[in-house]
């Protein structure tokens, strides 16, 4: 039984176990099954591989959910209704006209704005064909999702009591975002894609990975393999480059963006490993006098070989995923470490910036190397650390 069944404990009967509530919702009172030879039909041109999957998956969660009703009994009082409720032999799944023919996985990577995920789903209470019509296959994706929660099954039948059922939906909200940290705790891509299962089916659009931190750095890079190599935990919790494809991928076809951060120029110890000579105030301690948490280390954002280097890295990373965000962190800056580091305070006067201009090159820098791969930077909200400081 899959994840979104849990949420159903919020609620105790009928399509009220929806999970997004739809925008517009309407139900009736009577009873409705599924046919033992019940179908999903595609009225679209050339389906994308993705959409044909999408329906494969649906058909299979309808037998094998077997989601049952929240009461004593479980549904045993419905056999009667059930026996003489009417058939429902298909859904019958479209686009509106003129809608483009793409992927789910590409819908799901446009830009926020631009992401078309609403629908309209209609089952009608006299057994004739359900019809569910969007203006993209992400759109028919979150219908089919939804389309999935209306039913319970007892005693080998597939039913509904609240037919028929009228469903207009988009979403509240365009990002709505699950962050996962494997720096900190190595999570194996197994477990990630059923993490992406569970997100697609509360419609959860993206993935946002904090794939790397000061703890361990286990994503390789083309060209910076001796950052993983050294900075990992193990050799086994390494995400390779076939991993993050695989990833991405296996989300873009469940109607979910990856997001991926790597954390600069703060949460960076993990560099060390590699790299000494970008990292200021390794390991230094007490941690507390230097970093937000242990271990301490952040790049020498006032050395242009860093600046150089974080930027070169942030591009390869970049280049290699085709979601239009890529995250940089830039949250829990230490200004202790900076001060205590010689390098940082030779780049300073050399350079005759403050740490706050020398922060803002810095920035400047990285983030144009990301715009120049077509991507919008991604920052946590608030101000360097040091500003919290009285």
């Amino acid at each position: 039984m899959r994840f979104f069944t849990v949420f159903s404990l919020l609620f105790a009967l009928g399509v009220q176990s929806l999970w997004p509530i739809p925008r517009s919702l309407q139900t009736g009172t009577s009873a409705l099954k599924l046919h033992k030879d019940f179908d999903i039909r595609l009225n679209v041109q050339h389906p994308p591989q993705d959409l044909l999957d999408a329906v494969s998956r649906t058909k299979s969660y309808l037998v094998n959910d077997r989601l049952q009703r929240l009461v004593v009994g479980r549904g045993a009082a419905d056999n009667v209704t059930i026996h003489s409720a009417k058939f429902i032999s298909s859904l019958e799944l479209s686009l509106v006209e003129g809608a483009a023919v793409q992927s789910i996985a590409v819908e799901s990577q446009k830009e926020i704005t631009s992401r078309k995920e609403n629908y309209a789903l209609s089952v009608p209470k006299d057994g004739s064909t359900a019809v569910l019509t969007a203006n993209s296959t992400l759109g028919l994706l979150r219908g089919l999702t939804t389309f999935e929660q209306l039913w319970y099954q007892f005693n080998g039948e597939i039913y509904t009591l609240e037919a028929p059922v009228e469903i207009t939906d988009a979403p509240a909200y365009p990002y709505r975002g699950f962050m996962l940290d494997t720096a900190r705790n190595f999570f194996p891509v197994s477990d990630i894609k059923r993490t992406l299962d569970a997100m697609s089916w509360v419609k959860i659009n993206t993935f946002h990975w904090h794939v790397v931190d000061s703890q361990s750095f286990p994503l390789e890079v083309a060209g910076f393999e001796e950052l993983s190599q050294k900075g990992a935990y193990s050799a086994n919790e390494i995400y390779s480059t076939s991993d993050v494809q695989d990833i991405v991928e296996y989300a873009g076809a469940r109607g979910i963006d990856v997001l991926i951060e790597i954390d600069t120029p703060g949460h960076t110890a993990a560099i060390s490993a590699s790299h000494p000579e970008h990292i200021a105030c390794n390991d230094a301690l007490p941690w507390g006098d230097f970093a937000a948490e242990p271990p301490a280390g952040q790049l020498r954002l006032a050395s242009p070989s860093t600046t150089k280097f974080t930027a070169s890295l942030l591009s390869a990373v970049a280049r290699a995923l085709p979601s239009r965000l890529f995250s940089t962190g830039g949250d829990e800056l230490n200004e202790n470490c900076y001060a205590k580091d010689p390098q940082t305070q030779a780049d300073l006067n050399s350079s005759g910036r403050t740490l706050e201009q020398a922060l803002d090159v810095f920035t400047q820098a990285t983030h144009g190397a990301i715009a120049a791969e077509g991507k919008t930077p991604v920052v946590w909200e608030g101000l360097p650390y040091w500003q919290y400081l009285p």
